[in-house]
């Protein structure tokens, strides 16, 4: 089983990424559309309850044995990296930790580029899409 960190601003690249690489057996968690689809305007407050659900959406994929993809809330003004790269200490020592990075949303952004090459050897793999 994978786990998927993917890096994407804009939710069509990778759903045509998906469809193009005839990717089944997933799940993938879009932060960005749970708060949206939570109605989640004041993060802060119920941010433990919507953590609960994140965890429990990737506990529930990892027990179904489905790859999962998960889109951070890059719009999130308190967005931080390292924060992300904690999600490795919750899964279980048969999944791969994976990167995906649509490179051109994020090649003037020196925060999340640095970030991702100082902590490259945590992943078991990456990929760094240039166009799609």
């Amino acid at each position: 089983m994978d786990f998927y960190l993917v890096f994407t601003k804009n939710r069509k690249r990778f759903d045509k990424y998906v469809k193009v690489n005839k990717i089944k057996n997933k799940v993938i968690i879009d932060i960005k559309y749970l708060l949206e689809d939570y109605d989640v305007n004041d993060y802060d407050t119920y941010k433990d309850y919507f953590n609960l659900i994140i965890y429990t959406r990737i506990k529930h994929s990892i027990d179904k044995n489905k790859d999962i993809y998960y889109i951070p809330n890059f719009n999130n003004k308190d967005f931080n990296i390292n924060e992300v790269f904690k999600i490795k200490k919750i899964l279980t020592k048969n999944t791969k930790f994976n990167i995906l990075i649509f490179y051109d949303e994020f090649k003037d952004n020196d925060y999340i580029n640095q970030s991702i090459f100082e902590n490259m050897n945590i992943f078991d793999a990456s990929q760094i899409l240039k166009s799609y």
